[in-house]
């Protein structure tokens, strides 16, 4: 009985595997849209969809929760990068190298100098997870090293609703190329942008709107945000009384609207053409030194296995802040 037992036990492990295996995984440099790009099962966390109405709103109040956790998580991650110490940070990096390939370190470079920082995309409740590690991918393309998104949990009415959402945690956990910030609603994030001297323009159709190419991307002076609005709602009314200025995307077919990501990729391209000689919404190479080096050192980081590089580190003597997460 035993022996049976074990086997059993052996088996629905090996089913796990092949299952997992066959939805595959969150591969940054190869993802692509699944067959059923609403339902992908790569951001399905096997959560437990409440039965009752007790049910649900303990499972609301449980979000609630989970995205003020990860709000917090993000914040620390970035503080704890941003606090260490720039030498400290050139000293591991120049250590650590030489366990990567010379090849991926090179191109890992290559891609740190061209990343901006003056301009920035912010994704206001987002329905559609596989949707967004899309957009995030796209952004990484275009060298845009900042994005925000605002995931307010009373926006995500219904089980399939809160169920993407839960998957959209998945996404933006998994973008480790990029620097993330989480807001726990649109008012708070569109403060935080105005104290930062953001220009904030959002995507809208209405009478004052903008042809995106109409758009004087350098008119303010001043670094941009773009807010990108619910795949089914479009941008709140809150986001548009908040920014300076809206465009729209010019169509010509039947369809009502772009998919979130194909929206994200015109916009970027239209960016991208009004950049040129370090003027215009999208300028490479415009990060802090300490802001290049840090990232360059998470490149490196990210290319190697947590477990080698904290052996590393300590092997060379190289001490972190002790309350620093290498993952």
């Amino acid at each position: 009985m035993a022996g049976a037992e074990k086997k059993s036990s052996r088996g629905r492990r090996k089913e796990r595997k092949e299952a997992q295996s066959a939805l595959g995984t969150l591969e940054w440099e190869t993802f692509d849209f699944s067959d059923s790009p609403k339902w992908d099962k790569r951001f399905d966390d096997g959560m437990h969809l409440a039965s009752s109405k007790d049910d649900w709103e303990d499972l609301v109040a449980s979000e609630a929760k989970h995205d003020a956790t990860l709000r917090k998580d993000f914040e620390r991650r970035h503080e704890m990068w941003e606090n260490l110490d720039q030498d400290l940070v050139v000293k591991a990096t120049k250590m650590l190298k030489e366990f990567v390939q010379e090849e991926r370190y090179e191109r890992i470079k290559s891609i740190m100098k061209q990343r901006t920082h003056q301009t920035k995309f912010l994704y206001e409740n987002p329905a559609n997870p596989s949707n967004v590690f899309a957009c995030l991918r796209t952004l990484d393309s275009f060298g845009i090293q900042h994005v925000d998104v605002v995931m307010q949990s009373g926006q995500y009415e219904g089980k399939a609703a809160l169920s993407q959402k839960r998957g959209m945690r998945t996404a933006m956990g998994s973008a480790k190329w990029l620097t993330m910030k989480n807001h726990l609603n649109t008012e708070l994030a569109l403060k935080k942008m105005k104290q930062e001297g953001y220009h904030i323009l959002c995507t809208d159709v209405n009478p004052d709107s903008k042809d995106v190419r109409d758009i004087d991307w350098d008119a303010s002076g001043k670094k941009l945000c773009i807010i990108m609005g619910n795949e089914e709602r479009g941008t709140s009314d809150l986001a548009k009384s908040m920014s300076d200025e809206s465009f729209y995307l010019p169509m010509c077919g039947m369809a009502e609207s772009f998919n979130l990501s194909v929206a994200t990729a015109i916009t970027c391209a239209h960016m991208s053409a009004a950049s040129i000689n370090r003027k215009g919404p999208l300028r490479p190479g415009d990060l802090s030194s300490k802001e290049y080096d840090t990232l360059l050192l998470r490149g490196v980081l990210n290319s190697m296995k947590p477990k080698l590089a904290r052996a590393l580190l300590k092997k060379h003597g190289i001490e972190f802040p002790k309350d620093f997460n290498i993952s």
